[in-house]
C-alpha cells in the first residue's frame, strides 16, 4: 500500500519558547514493495518523519494518504493503519513485556481480535520468519541475548502481518555479526514477501548494501532521493551535511583521482570488484 506525504510540516511545542520545526514541507511517495533507507544527521527529522507514516504524530500542516485515503479524515481507521504500518523502534527489546517470548509475539494478533489459535499460528510463523530458535519460545524475553531480543521484537510486529515494516536503527547496540545477520534476515524477508520496508540507519554501508532507494533528510527537508549510486555520488554535498559515503566509494574516488579510469559510483564491495575486474579485463 502506498504512503503519500503531501507538503507535510511538523512543529514541536507550537507557540512556546521551545518551538522547533522538525519537518518542513516534505512531499514523498513510498510505493508498494520498496526497500527504502532513510539517512541524515542527528536532528535531521528522520525519526519524526517515520512517526507520521502510521499516525503516531499528526502533521501540523499538510496531508498524508495511505492507499489513497487521507489518514486525517474523521472516519479513517487509525488503529487499523497501525497494524498495516508496523513500527519497530530503536532498541525494540524495550517493547517486550510478556512472561514468555511466544506470549509476547501473540499479543499483537490477539489485540487485532484474532482467536487464540489464529494468534498462535501467527506467532509461530513470525518467529520462524526471523529464525528464532524453537527452544527459546517459552523463555522470558528478558533472559535473551541482545540479538535474540531484537528478533523477538521484530517477530511481534510481523505477527500482525503489516504491509509496511518501518525499522528505526534496528542494528543499534548489536555486534558486527549480529548487525549483518539481522540485516540479511530483513533483506531476505523483503525478497520473499515483497513487503515494503523502510530502514532508518546511520550506517552508510548498511543502506548501500541492502536498500534500493535512499532518502536523505537535512534540517527537516528531503535533500536527496534516489538509488544508492545516485545519492552517494554527491560526496561533497553529503559531507557538508555531516554525512559520509561508504568507504568503498571513497576508495573508488581515490582511484579516479590517481588516474585509474574506474566508472560509476560503486557503493558496495561487490560493485567495486566488478568495476575493477571490468577495467583490467
Amino acid at each position: 500500500m502506498s504512503i503519500i506525504l503531501d507538503h507535510v510540516t511538523y512543529t514541536y511545542s507550537v507557540g512556546t519558547a521551545y518551538e522547533v520545526r522538525a519537518l518542513d514541507d516534505v512531499s514523498l511517495k513510498l510505493d508498494d514493495g520498496e526497500f527504502i533507507g532513510i539517512i541524515g544527521h542527528t536532528g535531521s527529522g528522520k525519526s519524526t518523519l517515520i512517526q507520521h507514516f502510521n499516525g503516531l504524530l499528526k502533521a501540523t500542516s499538510g496531508a498524508i494518504y495511505y492507499n489513497g485515503q487521507d489518514i486525517y479524515d474523521r472516519d479513517f481507521d487509525l488503529k487499523g493503519l497501525r497494524t498495516q504500518v508496523g513500527m519497530v523502534f530503536q532498541y525494540p527489546e524495550h517493547q517486550l513485556f510478556e512472561t514468555t517470548v511466544f506470549e509476547d509475539v501473540k499479543y499483537g494478533p490477539k489485540n487485532q481480535g484474532l482467536t487464540d489459535k489464529e494468534a498462535t499460528n501467527r506467532a509461530f510463523d513470525a518467529l520462524s520468519a526471523v529464525n528464532f530458535p524453537d527452544e527459546y519460545f517459552d523463555q522470558s524475553p528478558f533472559e535473551l541475548s541482545g540479538g535474540q531480543k531484537r528478533r523477538a521484537a521484530i517477530a511481534g510486529v510481523l505477527a500482525m502481518e503489516p504491509a509496511v515494516l518501518v525499522l528505526d536503527e534496528p542494528t543499534a547496540g548489536l555486534d558486527p555479526k549480529g548487525q549483518r545477520d539481522l540485516l540479511t534476515l530483513i533483506k531476505r524477508m523483503h525478497k520473499e514477501t515483497n513487503r515494503t520496508i523502510i530502514l532508518v540507519s546511520h550506517s552508510m554501508e548498511d543502506v548501500a548494501e541492502y536498500v534500493d532507494r535512499i532518502i536523505v533528510m537535512d534540517e527537516g527537508r528531503v535533500f536527496l532521493d534516489g538509488t544508492p549510486e545516485e545519492v552517494f555520488s554527491h560526496v561533497k554535498e553529503l559531507e557538508e551535511r555531516g554525512l559520509a559515503v561508504p568507504q568503498v566509494t571513497y576508495l573508488m574516488e581515490e582511484l579516479r583521482a590517481r588516474g585509474i579510469p574506474v566508472e560509476g559510483h560503486a557503493t558496495t564491495l561487490e560493485s567495486a570488484k566488478e568495476e575493477i575486474l571490468r577495467l583490467f579485463n
